[in-house]
């Protein structure tokens, strides 16, 4: 029998054709240009919006200094053409001006589905045409286009978007601080006094009410507002399928933590001001928690877990959430904690009594007048899992070492340890400076090239005109390392991390003289805080 003829290709459309590849996106000079140029700090508009000529090649629709409702207006989206957009806003941070940028992706349900079907293929393509950006909207209906719906996914990427709901007063902060955003005047919806619950398994029909009406939506109302004095909000329940108000307080979050215990169910809603820096103060947060205990019945717990939903509902919006089954579980200082991690303001910084002979760094806490350190405790070799296992040639050495780096008032900024034999960790040496001095020490010392080093390095962060410390971890892992002490050295890596934790970012690499940079370094730093800007400076003409 004769061979059969090899099939031939087909395209979107279904009908054969012979292309060696398929067809890339045609970008004009003019596109690159007109995007580039709108992330200059020179440029005047704020928008650039790109269509295609034909059905590959794109080209610019239009320009313009306002925003998303400006370009709407204008015409420039259409119910039956694809266009991309990106748009340049100013963000505020506390007191700080930011500059962020969105990109827009509209493809209309009146395209037909070929042309859909071609669109996909070059999404990658126009992403990166785009990129970089801070956060994206993709919309299939004109009405969608919302540029509050883009100011709000700027605020929560940023970590700036405000649960308070009431504005300040005669252009006064209350007494609980900020006082920012949001409701407007006639806004606010009503509370219902029932809440409809599904207890599938449980009942028939079953719904959860307030025994107090309104009592428990308008204590939250008070937390929130700025120039109410109440703190928080506990509620409890008066039987199975009625909550009721519990206690209410003005005093702090411990006070609060004071009145719980392991015989009830609490929700509670706290608000607790956090501090970022000597210029801002009185950032406000709101929490929310469960307490379930250990003690309840199976039966009745499963009858909770219909409620969650809803009474979640009651108390949001948010900033933290702990859900808990033992009082012990909650406490300022865990509320606390949890917040400055979230904000990014924890700077795990091991602080000690300034005594003789010491002289401050210049970092964080003295360039910019923050409160005097307390002592605490250094983190040594012992508070590390699995570190019974690990054993060091000077564990005191090491200990002595990690404490200085932490301390801000030791000049120490790096720090290096090798792993060079079986479940055996060799403090290296430290230095004061910088990376270019840790980088020639790793190749220096007990087991330079054959053993496994690792390293903490402590850097500024500067975050407008905040300066914040950052720690970064390496692990370097030569070539030249034999497979058996990789093996035994990633058989206890959770071991060896945990002691050089805490830590902003980390750093993996077989040769850091050839992978790793100071400026591969700020940038990993400056993109995990969100200090590092996206915005290309002109050159001057020469």
């Amino acid at each position: 029998a004769p061979p059969r003829p090899a099939a031939r290709p087909y395209d979107l459309a279904g009908s054969p054709t012979m292309p060696k590849k398929l067809e890339k996106v045609i970008c004009p000079d003019e596109v690159k240009e007109a995007i580039s140029s709108l992330r200059s700090s020179e440029e005047l508009n704020s928008y650039v919006v790109v269509g295609y000529s034909n059905k590959n090649t794109l080209c610019i629709l239009g320009k313009g200094t306002g925003d998303l409702r400006e370009a709407k207006e204008k015409g420039l989206f259409s119910n039956d053409k694809c266009c991309y957009a990106i748009f340049k806003s100013s963000h505020k941070v506390e007191l700080a001006n930011t500059v962020k940028f969105a990109f827009v992706d509209y493809t209309p349900t009146g395209i037909s589905p070929l042309r859909k079907g071609l669109l996909s293929t070059h999404k990658g393509q126009v992403q990166e045409l785009f990129h970089p950006y801070h956060v994206s909207l993709e919309c299939s209906h004109f009405d969608t286009l919302d540029p509050k719906v883009i100011a709000d996914k700027i605020g929560f990427s940023s970590g700036t978007a405000s649960h308070v709901k009431d504005k300040r007063v005669d252009g006064k902060a209350g007494n609980k601080g900020a006082g920012f955003l949001r409701t407007v005047p006639g806004e606010k919806k009503e509370i219902k006094n029932k809440y409809a619950v599904s207890t599938k398994g449980i009942t028939v029909s079953r719904k959860l009410k307030m025994e107090d009406g309104n009592k428990i939506a308008d204590a939250i109302k008070r937390v929130r507002k700025d120039e109410d004095p109440l703190h928080w909000v506990l509620v409890t329940y008066a039987n199975d399928s009625t909550i009721k108000l519990h206690l209410t307080g003005d005093s702090s979050v411990a006070d609060m933590c004071k009145n719980l215990t392991d015989e009830e169910v609490f929700y509670g809603f706290f608000r607790i001001e956090e501090t970022f820096d000597d210029k801002v103060k009185n950032t406000v947060k709101f929490g929310y928690f469960q307490l379930v205990c250990d003690k309840l019945s199976p039966v009745f717990k499963g009858k909770l877990a219909t409620h969650r939903g809803f009474v979640t509902g009651i108390f949001n919006p948010f900033h933290e959430e702990f859900l808990i089954s033992n009082k012990n579980d909650i406490s300022e200082e865990i509320v606390r904690q949890r917040i400055r991690k979230t904000t990014g303001t924890d700077t795990t910084i091991l602080e000690k009594k300034l005594s003789e002979g010491w002289v401050p760094r210049k970092s964080a806490a003295t360039s910019q007048g923050s409160a005097a350190a307390r002592p605490t405790v250094p983190r040594g070799p012992a508070e590390s899992k699995g570190s019974k296992k690990l054993k060091f040639t000077d564990p005191e050495k090491f200990k002595a070492m990690m404490s200085a780096l932490r301390s801000d008032f030791d000049p120490t900024t790096w720090l290096l340890a090798r792993y060079t034999k079986k479940s055996t960790l060799t403090p290296i040496s430290t230095g004061n400076g910088g990376w270019v001095d840790l980088l020639k020490a790793m190749g220096e010392g007990e087991g330079a090239g054959k053993g496994v080093s690792f390293a903490l390095l402590r850097i500024v962060d500067q975050i407008d005109k905040s300066s914040t410390i950052k720690f970064v971890y390496f692990k370097i892992q030569p070539k030249e390392v034999s497979p058996m002490l990789k093996g035994f050295c990633n058989t206890q890596k959770g071991a060896i991390d945990a002691l050089f934790a805490p830590y902003h970012v980390d750093f993996f690499a077989n040769d850091p003289g050839k992978e790793i940079s100071l400026q591969d370094i700020k940038d990993k730093v400056g993109s995990a805080s969100g200090s590092k800007s996206h915005v290309m400076k002109k050159k001057e003409n020469i």
